[in-house]
């Protein structure tokens, strides 16, 4: 006779002490994971609660012994926040993410394949939600053949509100950050295709339900196809492909390599391997 594993005698925590450790560290991921859903900078005891679904004296219980660790920090009005612990956490994390060598690869065939800039972007939540260009393939194009001047690309290649490689980002933020990017101004010197607060707001879930997004003209004569990076179900990135707008003519193209980009990288941000090249 077959048994399942909550039938199995042996699956069963047999020491009490074992089975509270458990189910204690599972209250502290709830609370955590409510902190972070909840967006804002900072929360009262019972808002904490009420999002987790915990009793408000085991919430307060696991904030106060989390102190001592700066995972949780207390502002002023008797409110908590994620505190350097957690950011701590995160940095030692996305540090030993693969870089350049498991990217510019990638990036060099795309660049190849399309005849474009190939860029990848890491998310970055300085200030609110940033993104960074952190590798690229310039084919025969180079980030001078933007146009931009120092000051303008930084502004440009930051926001999330600018092109395709933003909007595919945005699109896999939680609701709280996404209402942070929209909250941000769309850089002055965008191009004439930037898109307003509605158009931008449908267009996240455009991306969400093909898989990428198209931007043209958001800088101006330049076209860009992007589908996000992730690492699990956590944003990462973008990889986009770049070339001026009038010779991006085969989108669905374009849209299917970027796509196969972004998922072999995501395959090896998550720690898998790539099948061998046929």
């Amino acid at each position: 006779m077959f048994t399942t594993a909550s039938q199995t005698p042996a699956m069963q925590p047999t020491d009490p002490r074992q089975a509270g450790a458990t189910a204690h560290a599972l209250r502290v991921k709830e609370v955590e994971l409510a902190v972070t859903l909840l967006g804002g900078p900072e929360h009262g005891l019972s808002e904490i609660a009420e999002a987790a679904g915990l009793n408000a004296t085991v919430v307060h219980r696991i904030l106060r012994s989390c102190l001592p660790s700066r995972y949780f920090v207390q502002a002023p009005g008797k409110k908590y926040r994620l505190g350097p612990g957690a950011a701590a956490i995160g940095m030692h994390a996305m540090a030993h993410a693969p870089g350049v060598d498991a990217s510019r690869p990638l990036l060099e065939e795309l660049s190849l394949r399309l005849d474009g800039m190939a860029v990848l972007w890491v998310y970055s939540p300085y200030g609110g939600p940033r993104r960074a260009l952190v590798d690229h393939a310039p084919g025969r194009y180079d980030l001078d053949a933007l146009g931009l001047t120092a000051t303008e690309l930084t502004a440009l290649n930051s926001s999330l509100r600018v092109g395709a490689s933003g909007r595919a980002m945005a699109a896999v933020l939680p609701e709280a950050l996404m209402d942070l990017v929209l909250a941000q101004s769309v850089p002055v010197t965008a191009g004439p295709g930037v898109l307003g607060d509605a158009e931008y707001r449908t267009s996240l879930g455009q991306v969400r339900e093909a898989g990428y997004g198209v931007g043209l003209d958001e800088i101006a004569g330049w076209g860009e196809v992007a589908a996000p990076v992730l690492w699990g179900e956590t944003l990462y990135g973008a990889i986009s492909v770049l070339k001026p707008t009038s010779l991006l003519t085969d989108i669905a193209d374009a849209a299917a390599l970027t796509m196969a980009a972004a998922d072999r990288l995501s395959l090896l941000v998550a720690g898998g391997r790539l099948p061998p090249a046929t």
